[in-house]
């Protein structure tokens, strides 16, 4: 019998909370978070155990021994880092990481970081492939139609996490409006998406709009289906 096994995540941006949950959930049963994974995490079997979980984000350079040395004195000890993710444990009643509005801001802050950075490129390559195709004919066309389409599967899925994460930020902030933008951008996408592809007449247009529904389509399911996993599977484990 294996002694170690997959949990999926719901997406650090979407679900932190619902994850630390389920991996507090499975430490109960003796399923022991070990590492993280491709989309999730590793578990490993052990004696069952009462742990929470939470999760950091900071870029660490000469000051990760003081860094993981203030958690450790916080009764938070280190479970594996992904980059500037890092994942602790603690008993119960431990003081929790963030504990006051100012400090959950800042985590957001950088959470935000490597979704920047990651918009920076692809947003405007992904443009660009698309104002090529539209110029170009022939194979010059061909090879930039199918790279924007590949970016574009790749880029809204990316720019929805990013929103997400601003829009976690702006409720941490109370700016009511710009949460309330951050839910109603994707609706308005599609719809948008689907007005160009009933008014235009050029294919290379529809397809950007198909792209755009598809990615889309493909997030929402994804969110849905892990929220409904979490509700329905998890809590009566």
């Amino acid at each position: 019998m294996s002694r170690t096994k997959y949990m999926m995540s719901g997406g650090l941006a979407f679900s932190e909370q619902k994850d630390m949950e389920k991996l507090r959930k499975y430490s109960s049963e003796g399923w022991h978070v070990r590492k993280f994974s491709f989309l999730g995490y590793t578990l490993e079997q052990g004696e069952s155990a009462d742990y929470i979980y939470s999760i950091d984000y900071r870029t660490l350079d000469n000051d990760a021994e003081e860094y993981f040395e203030l958690f450790k004195d916080a009764g938070w000890s280190l479970v594996d880092s992904a980059g500037d993710i890092h994942l602790f444990r603690a008993a119960p009643h431990t003081k929790p990481i963030y504990t006051d509005r100012d400090t959950t801001i800042e985590k957001y802050k950088s959470q935000k970081k490597p979704l920047n950075l990651a918009m920076l490129t692809l947003v405007p390559g992904t443009i660009i492939s698309w104002m090529i195709s539209l110029q170009t004919t022939g194979s010059i066309h061909t090879l930039f139609f199918s790279l924007a389409l590949l970016l574009t599967v790749i880029t809204i899925p990316l720019l929805w996490t990013a929103l997400t994460s601003y829009g976690n930020q702006w409720k941490a902030e109370n700016k009511t409006g710009l949460v309330l933008l951050t839910k109603l951008l994707p609706a308005a996408a599609v719809v948008i998406a689907v007005y160009a592809i009933v008014e235009s007449d050029l294919k290379t247009v529809q397809m950007l709009a198909a792209a755009v529904i598809g990615a889309t389509v493909f997030v929402t399911f994804i969110t849905l289906f892990m929220s409904l996993y979490h509700r329905f599977k998890v809590n009566k484990a």
